[in-house]
């Protein structure tokens, strides 16, 4: 299996990482999956398995915001 690699959160740059969503009920029998910000609790929505929600994280588009580049 490959590592896939999180970007760093578009909205405070900071790190990323992969959760299991206990709280909510199960997918196809497993426990659905989602990636969150470690500052700022920003989410993906809860996927069947890491790969799908570490795709979502990595390549999700920011919406009625502007982005800074941080020195």
């Amino acid at each position: 299996m490959t590592r896939i690699r999180l970007k760093r959160c578009p909205h405070c740059h900071s790190i990323a990482r992969l959760r299991i969503d206990w709280d909510n009920k199960k997918i196809n029998g497993c426990y659905g999956q989602y990636v969150s910000c470690t500052l700022c609790s920003a989410r993906t929505q809860t996927e069947v398995n890491e790969e799908l929600a570490i795709n979502d994280w990595n390549h999700r588009k920011l919406n009625n915001c502007i982005q800074l580049t941080l020195f």
